[in-house]
């Protein structure tokens, strides 16, 4: 274990070499081991919306297994009816958004449940205060425009921190929330210090590996002022020519 002041601890062997080919694997090794887990019931979600005929009674139960993301879900979601903001049947909900838009605000859903309880360590809630504030803008920016999707532009803003979520649970940082834990080009510049990446090349892999659309218009409520660290140190997402489903995380000691 290495130590650094104000960063947590970070294990030798995270991605800081140039060759293409270990870097790679070290980046498969870092989202295998500290990228959040989909719960089974969001790869039942998955499996629903990918059969060619949806089964909605399917999609409704796996959403409701879980309370609070099913909560999240249907907030969210209904910003799709900004005129009339009511409730919208679970069912109803998921017909108006369609396959892609309900695994959009599922997963969003299941991110701001994940890192944003009673539980949270003071890090994971400094990642949902700025997931929180990005969507929130996002959706300000959003409004003037009449074709866009609401609760998409609220799930982009959500989802535009995925990548900090594996650099957080590699540091260890748990009782306070270090200066890298930003979206700033000073916080970027400090993860490429400490880890040898950064969020944005950690989102492009995290949104190939939960099946997210890769680019989500007002995702970003400001933009980053520095380009994704991808020219001659970053690979390409492995399995991003044959499609995620040649590649499978496993973590250490799992069978």
């Amino acid at each position: 274990m290495i130590s650094y002041a104000d960063s947590g601890v970070v294990r030798p062997g995270l991605p800081k070499g140039k060759d293409d080919y270990v870097r790679t694997v070290l980046l498969t090794e870092l989202l295998a081991d500290c990228l959040p887990r989909l719960p089974w019931y969001l790869r039942e979600l998955q499996s629903a919306l990918e059969a060619g005929s949806t089964d909605l009674e399917k999609v409704c139960l796996a959403l409701k297994v879980n309370p609070a993301i099913c909560e999240n879900f249907a907030r969210i979601g209904c910003m799709a009816e900004p005129a009339e903001p009511i409730r919208m049947p679970l069912d109803h909900l998921v017909v108006l958004l369609g396959k892609q838009r309900v695994w959009t605000v599922a997963v969003a859903a299941f991110l701001l449940t994940e890192i944003d309880n009673n539980w949270s360590s003071v890090a994971k809630r400094e990642v949902a205060s700025i997931a929180l504030a990005r969507a929130n803008a996002a959706v300000v920016r959003a409004k003037a425009d009449e074709d866009v999707a609401l609760d998409q532009v609220y799930a982009g803003g959500v989802l535009s921190v995925i990548g900090l979520l594996p650099l957080v649970e590699a540091s260890g940082v748990t009782d306070h929330a270090p200066e890298w834990i930003e979206v700033a080009a000073e916080a970027i510049d400090k993860q490429r210090e400490v880890f040898g990446t950064d969020f944005l090349e950690l989102d492009r892999w995290v949104r190939m590996i939960w099946r997210l659309p890769m680019e989500m218009s007002y995702a970003v409520a400001e933009p980053v002022s520095v380009q994704p660290y991808v020219p001659e140190h970053a690979s390409k997402p492995l399995g991003s020519d044959q499609g995620i489903r040649n590649l499978v995380l496993v973590s250490r000691g799992s069978v």
